[in-house]
């Protein structure tokens, strides 16, 4: 009966051990993390706390950001205005004082200097390849005249006095075209008026 008792003490010892670690253990775990405690609708409203807190904290960053931009864009446009000031301020100068410099004989006659700094090779050759190309169609066009069409030759002149015109006699030529080179003398009068019209070109604009 002794045995028992000191059996049953001791039995009754260690669960009283058991149950005081167990207790400790899951005090423990519920004072460590919060939401072991917490009933459904309090989790849910403590996970929906954290993510509003989550999206203030990024818009508050947006707006930070947005913000430093706006600063800097306005830095930006104020230094835009200031170079555009100083630019239109520099121009207008530069305006007034030429149109005062240009009314006087020294600036009239730069400007003509600058013009023909400018543009004056440019003229000359225009003229040059004008007058090149009359001169060759007149050339081109005598000869081909003489040469190829029918023509009135004056034969016989009679003087009638001095206050009445003379009498005129004429003849008609016609052209030769029964020598072998005819037709290729026309056509190379032909090509040689096509290559003046090249070499023209060449002299105004080369």
């Amino acid at each position: 009966m002794k045995r028992f008792l000191i059996l049953l003490s001791l039995i009754a010892f260690m669960f009283v051990a058991c149950c005081s670690n167990v207790s400790a253990q899951t005090t423990t775990t519920k004072s460590g993390d919060p939401l072991s405690y917490m009933t459904s609708e309090q989790r849910l409203a403590y996970e929906a706390d954290l993510k509003l807190t989550e999206l203030q904290n990024i818009k508050n960053l947006e707006i930070k950001q947005l913000e430093k931009k706006l600063e800097t864009y306005g830095n930006w446009v104020g230094v835009g205005g200031e170079v555009g000031t100083a630019i239109n301020e520099g121009l207008s100068a530069v305006v007034d004082v030429a149109d005062k410099f240009g009314g006087t004989d020294v600036g009239k006659f730069t400007m003509v200097l600058v013009a023909w700094k400018v543009v004056g090779k440019d003229v000359v050759k225009i003229i040059l390849g004008i007058l090149f190309i009359i001169a060759i169609s007149i050339l081109i066009f005598r000869v081909y005249k003489n040469t190829f069409m029918v023509k009135r030759v004056m034969v016989e002149r009679t003087p009638n006095g001095w206050f009445q015109r003379a009498t005129k006699e004429y003849t008609v030529v016609e052209p030769d075209n029964d020598w072998d080179g005819y037709n290729f003398v026309r056509v190379l009068m032909i090509i040689l008026y096509a290559g003046a019209f090249g070499i023209t070109y060449a002299i105004m604009f080369g």
